[in-house]
């Protein structure tokens, strides 16, 4: 996802954007954006501190999370990316909450990017076996951590669903960059303002000598 972002602003920047376009863009019910990743965040944190009563509403807890975040994306939908970034949401959501609020790693893409089992330690994510069979597709391992980043300064395993997360948030980016920024009603939709008359002047009675 940080590489997503870096690629949205530095390809902005590339294509002449101005921070201040981007400083200037109007979303939509920010705070439930901004509440659903604290949530999220909040949830995970807790969960590796073996917080009791969060382990025990790890799924409801991560469902509100997901499930407020994708409001917030719907009620953006109108701006570039926040589409495709619902899609990515959406896919992660899934996958998390038919594994029990654990997003399923497949081992052989963890092995592929340099990694073992000793390495998961987020109490996020669980480990599902290299066997190809109906329980990986009953545990939605296609919608799981199933593409791996072997490069040593990037070392990962992604989800189809991060993928296109991360696209959708580079385009937003991108886009914010080099598009100026126009009056807006709040659903997204452009202000169109009348131009300005032109004066009128009045003639006067012609005086002669």
């Amino acid at each position: 996802l940080i590489a997503g972002l870096l690629i949205g602003l530095i390809a902005g920047f590339a294509a002449g954007g101005r921070l201040d376009n981007l400083i200037a863009i109007r979303l939509r019910w920010p705070l439930v954006i901004f509440g659903a990743l604290a949530l999220r965040l909040g949830t995970e944190a807790a969960l590796t501190r073996d917080v009791g009563i969060v382990e025990s509403l790890r799924v409801p807890l991560l469902a509100a999370a997901y499930g407020i975040l994708a409001v917030g994306l719907w009620a953006n939908r109108a701006r570039p990316g926040m589409s495709l970034a619902l899609v990515g949401i959406a896919l992660n959501a899934t996958a998390i909450l038919v594994n029990g609020g654990f997003m399923p790693v497949w081992e052989p893409s963890l092995t592929a990017a340099g990694f073992g089992r000793a390495d998961v330690l987020s109490p996020i994510h669980v480990i599902l076996p290299a066997t190809l069979d109906a329980n990986f597709f009953r545990s939605a391992g296609p919608l799981g951590d199933v593409i791996p980043i072997p490069l040593p300064w990037l070392r990962n395993v992604l989800s189809f669903g991060d993928v296109i997360l991360g696209a959708g948030l580079a385009f937003f980016l991108f886009a914010g960059l080099v598009h100026r920024p126009e009056e807006t009603w709040p659903d997204g939709r452009p202000i169109h303002r009348p131009e300005p008359s032109q004066p009128v002047i009045l003639a006067g009675p012609e005086v002669r000598d």
